[in-house]
């Protein structure tokens, strides 16, 4: 059996984590648990932590089948002699997993439960994700089957999630050392507008993979799962 186009696991990443956490902030202020908003302020009372833990594990989840997808594109699309690149995709790869798993240990201690768990998984997960994307960008001017303009896109994409960390990283120190309320409150503000420009960053950067995934098919046989490059047959990892 085959399903040609994996173009529907990007689109299904950022729709789902885009909607859930709507769903989130939605009960949080319905039910005035919070004036905050933060992402993380939404996951910190009951019932919307419940919504919160399980948007950002599905999204782990889903984080992972891009991550994977996305690693098997760029062997495929490489040949046997482009080491280095190979190299730089299996790095790219565990920096990928690595991040996923910071998302899920994001949702599953909220702020209220372990407040430093949640605090060092946000924080790893949005940098491994800058980071990855960034270098998936540049690999991918020369690899995607994408128009210039998209590529172009998706490199925005990248600059605009690593100008938000830092303008939330700002926000978030200048709020700690600021004595003055009015002052917490500018700084704090900063910092929340950092943390959502990042986080529009991080799902407009998998939606750009929709013509690159167009291009595989995933493989169900009685030998197991595959995914093969409809337009290249030999594998880098595996030559004939």
């Amino acid at each position: 059996m085959e399903i040609r186009g994996l173009a529907f696991l990007p689109i299904l990443f950022t729709t789902w984590s885009l909607l859930g956490l709507c769903a989130a902030i939605t009960i949080t202020f319905t039910l005035s648990h919070s004036k905050s908003l933060y992402i993380s302020a939404t996951g910190a009372e009951f019932p919307e932590s419940v919504v919160f833990t399980v948007v950002f594990m599905v999204t782990s989840f889903l984080g992972a089948g891009v991550v994977s997808v996305q690693y098997r594109f760029m062997i495929l699309h490489s040949e046997p002699s482009e080491k280095r690149n190979i190299i730089c995709q299996k790095i790219l790869y565990a920096m990928g997993w690595l991040a996923c798993i910071a998302n899920a240990v994001t949702g599953v201690c909220s702020t209220k439960i372990n407040s430093i768990a949640h605090s060092i998984g946000a924080g790893t997960g949005f940098f491994f994700f800058a980071v990855y994307n960034l270098s998936q960008a540049i690999c991918l001017y020369e690899k995607s089957f994408s128009s210039r303009h998209v590529c172009h896109i998706r490199f925005a994409s990248t600059l605009v999630t690593i100008v938000a960390l830092l303008i939330f990283d700002l926000g978030l120190t200048m709020n700690r050392l600021c004595n003055n309320d009015h002052c917490k409150e500018i700084f704090s503000m900063i910092g929340m507008v950092g943390e959502w420009m990042g986080f529009v960053g991080l799902l407009i950067f998998p939606m750009m993979y929709y013509t690159d995934f167009q291009h595989l098919s995933l493989m169900l046989s009685r030998e197991g799962v595959s995914i093969i490059l409809r337009q290249k047959t030999q594998d880098p990892e595996n030559p004939q």
